[in-house]
């Protein structure tokens, strides 16, 4: 049996939309009077593709902190979020202190916390994307993987503040409140409330889950999905993207046609075990890879973790464009496939290089000429 697994994200669709929603997700929580409100800027939902890309450079240091982040395996933009949040606050947090203000009572559990923490930081500039670069390089050893990260973080945050910093943490409340945040901007209201089934908590949103832009032509990838199908291969996919983001771009594509829905593993079926098992399995842990190529059948998810070689049945093959797929391809024994479509574009080729990727590709239409 030979598998393709595809990831998603700089793969099949192009991320930008989602680091653009990054970079909304952090102008909003900085500076909404629904969030911190620091500063006295206007957040509004309803914004030009040339002011998304000028608040995309300006709080992500014109894509070089996402790119610092991906190469340490932080692959979710959603860690991502949390990564720049977490600098932030610990900077803010640090001047606030050498004023002579105690943190001993700092809680940031819920949104009245945000917002109350905005009003004691009130005076104080927003970091710029500079600063966040500085700190985040300067408490995270370039060899730290994404697990590693967050831990080295926490550990600098506790040593500079003198308190305990469990919002640090990617299991945190913190996380989540601005995993929402994240959310109501890419899905818009209407979707949100669909899929979460509650209003969301700053409305207006129009969002971009309906406005995804393919790597290449949607027809001519559906082609390859039927061609390789044809050549004998099962085709599968390993996203982090929730089961919702995937299902509505697949469906108006026609791609989720080319699929068999157990083998479409999202960050939906990766929560859900993870939660079970209480184990954090998201990528880089292969797990993912793991469930698109032998089911999402939660019933064996605790196997797959504990003798996945039990489960393995032929050849498999990864394609994916980030370091985070490049070790769930070690760790799986699969043949890796690099594309070049992905967030660095064609210098990404020296990461693969470097990682002794299988093949690189320019985009992923041309595996037709390795799987044969």
């Amino acid at each position: 049996m030979k598998t393709v697994i595809f990831d998603v994200d700089g793969v099949l669709l192009s991320e930008k939309r989602y680091f653009d929603v990054s970079a909304l997700t952090v102008w909003e929580w900085y500076y909404s009077p629904s969030f911190m409100n620091l500063g006295h800027e206007t957040v509004r939902a309803e914004l030009t593709d040339e002011e998304i890309d000028a608040l995309r450079a300006r709080f992500w240091l014109d894509d070089a902190i996402l790119i610092w982040l991906k190469k340490h395996g932080v692959n979710s933009n959603w860690d991502m979020t949390h990564a720049h949040i977490v600098a932030t606050l610990w900077m803010l947090l640090e001047q606030y202190k050498a004023d002579g203000h105690s943190l001993d009572d700092i809680v940031i559990e819920s949104m009245a916390d945000v917002c109350a923490l905005g009003r004691r930081l009130q005076g104080y500039a927003v970091p710029d994307a500079a600063a966040v670069m500085e700190r985040l390089a300067g408490a995270v050893p370039d060899d730290a993987g994404k697990d590693d990260v967050f831990a080295y973080l926490t550990k600098a945050i506790e040593a500079s503040l003198g308190i305990a910093a469990p919002w640090s943490a990617l299991d945190s409340p913190l996380w989540q409140l601005h995993f929402e945040a994240f959310q109501e901007w890419y899905f818009g209201d209407e979707l949100y409330e669909q899929t979460y089934g509650k209003a969301p908590y700053a409305p207006g949103k129009e969002g971009f889950l309906r406005r995804e832009v393919p790597l290449g032509t949607a027809e001519g990838i559906r082609r390859m999905f039927q061609e390789l199908k044809r050549r004998g291969y099962a085709l599968a996919i390993a996203t982090g993207r929730s089961r919702m983001e995937t299902a509505v771009p697949f469906a108006a594509y026609h791609w989720d046609e080319e699929f068999d829905p157990r083998h479409v593993a999202t960050y939906t079926d990766v929560d859900e075990a993870s939660k079970m098992l209480g184990l954090s399995l998201d990528k880089p842990n292969p797990f993912a890879y793991y469930a698109g190529a032998f089911g999402t059948y939660p019933e064996r998810y605790a196997e797959y973790v504990s003798c996945p070689d039990e489960f393995k049945d032929g050849q498999y093959y990864i394609v994916g464009d980030s370091m985070a797929d490049i070790w769930c391809a070690k760790a799986m024994g699969a043949v890796m496939i690099g594309t070049l479509t992905g967030l660095d574009g064609p210098a990404a080729r020296a990461m693969f290089e470097a990682e002794q990727a299988d093949y690189i590709v320019d985009s992923v239409e041309d595996i037709l000429d390795i799987l044969k």
